[in-house]
């Protein structure tokens, strides 16, 4: 079956801005992901199941709908579409969730805040989340940037693709060169990655608890783990009360966080040009 560049649609709330909906944490600004201001596109690739991966363009040309372009196969769409439902919090669910806490912060509603950015997977929160901790926002962009070229060059190509690595991928990475280019974050993310490649952990399994408690200590039972990175994971689950509490907290007076986020990446963009050697 031949590849070719589709357009899949996807219905949103009327209140959703697919704007918003990105641009609300710094994970929106770490490699893979590309923000495009001039026509607020979302790029990034994502994973198939035979491991090789699809660019997605990601837009909002009208209200209630956003559009997902791709070059890949027609039986794909549906594995493209569930990633980019989980990054954006698309669901029925979700949408009730962000309803009701707008019903509480008229603020945050006309703000158009409720929906926490986040990743494909998982264990691409988890890593990324790692990777803010204890170090500079310019540091942790580096380091995801890192991440992603991991990979070996692809024969006849000049550039390494700039992808999240599986956790298959990562158990063939060198521990030594990781934990240089990471620090003790390499140890973690190796350790968490062998772990679910061994079926030690079952990530998925995560995403079936309803409530925030039982979540919360079976996140801190993973090695690397503590209250910081599960609460983060919390609020990208919007399960228990710790989810609440800490959108809540969030949300107020960060009217200008978009374009405060903008700015920092507009000066980082200029401080990482600047320092290449």
């Amino acid at each position: 079956m031949m590849e070719m560049e589709m357009e899949m649609e996807m219905a949103v709330s009327k209140t959703f801005e697919l704007e918003k909906a990105v641009c609300n944490h710094g994970f929106f600004m770490m490699a893979p992901n590309t923000w495009i201001p001039s026509t607020k596109t979302l790029v990034r690739p994502l994973r198939l199941p035979d491991n090789s991966s699809v660019t997605v363009y990601i837009s909002q040309s009208r209200p209630n709908f956003i559009t997902i372009t791709a070059t890949c196969r027609d039986v794909h769409q549906h594995i493209i579409m569930d990633q980019v439902r989980r990054m954006l919090r698309l669901s029925k669910e979700e949408d009730e969730a962000i309803k009701e806490f707008h019903s509480l912060h008229a603020e945050a509603a006309n703000k158009g805040f409720g929906r926490l950015f986040r990743n494909p997977t998982l264990f691409e929160d988890i890593v990324k989340t790692w990777l803010l901790c204890a170090c500079r926002f310019k540091d942790s962009l580096e380091m995801a940037e890192t991440l992603c070229t991991q990979q070996k060059r692809k024969r006849g190509m000049r550039k390494r693709e700039c992808k999240f690595p599986t956790p298959q991928e990562v158990c063939t990475f060198d521990r030594n060169k990781l934990k240089k280019r990471l620090g003790y974050r390499g140890d973690r993310i190796l350790d968490l990655a062998l772990d679910v490649t061994s079926g030690k952990i079952n990530l998925e399994r995560f995403d079936s608890y309803s409530n925030g408690d039982d979540l919360y200590t079976e996140l801190k039972k993973i090695k690397g783990v503590g209250d910081f990175v599960s609460c983060n994971i919390l609020m990208r689950t919007s399960k228990g009360p710790r989810f609440n509490t800490a959108a809540e907290a969030e949300s107020k007076g960060l009217g200008t966080l978009h374009s405060k986020l903008m700015n920092v990446k507009s000066g980082l963009s200029g401080l990482l040009g600047s320092t290449k050697k």
